[in-house]
């Protein structure tokens, strides 16, 4: 497979950063709402290919995010559902809604073209979910990987595709 399409890491040269980094204030730019729109990040280590898409959107009575998350996330949970929610305050049982994420491993290195026909991001029996409904803070970038809860992946590759 040639990874002319793809973004090559290069310690040093390009970062991680510059990839999955926001570009720009405005929101659309955002790679988490890159991802809400259907696009699809695909992460290579030097022997693996991972899968980084949307997989829609969780509605959490807010005692129930509170405890799903720990003491030690509240106040950053309460403070992003706050923002959500026009500045409101939270109230007990009251419905919120929060962007999930899922992040999985490609069974195949496909070639593009193999995974444009087969579909993005990858139907399940081509991908092993790792971590779902994962929000978008519980995804740390490195300038050499990201850490999803648990693991560490150094990566090489890094290139977003859509759908169409």
């Amino acid at each position: 497979m040639t990874f002319s399409y793809w973004i090559v890491l290069l310690v040093g040269k390009i970062g991680l950063h510059s990839v999955v980094a926001d570009k720009g204030l405005k929101k659309p730019l955002f790679t988490a709402s890159r991802l809400k729109k259907g696009e699809v990040l695909y992460l290579e280590t030097h022997s693996r290919r991972f899968e980084l898409c949307f997989a829609g959107e969780k509605m959490f009575k807010a005692t129930s995010v509170c405890q799903a998350h720990g003491a030690e996330t509240e106040k950053s949970l309460t403070h992003d559902l706050h923002a959500s929610n026009d500045e409101k305050g939270l109230v007990d049982g009251e419905s919120v809604v929060i962007d999930a994420f899922r992040w999985s491993r490609c069974k195949n290195i496909l070639h593009e073209t193999k995974m444009i026909s087969i579909g993005i991001p990858l139907p399940l029996e081509h991908v092993e979910v790792l971590a779902d409904n994962l929000e978008w803070e519980d995804i740390n970038w490195t300038s050499t990987g990201v850490v999803i809860p648990g693991k560490e992946y150094h990566l090489a590759r890094a290139r977003f595709m859509s759908p169409n």
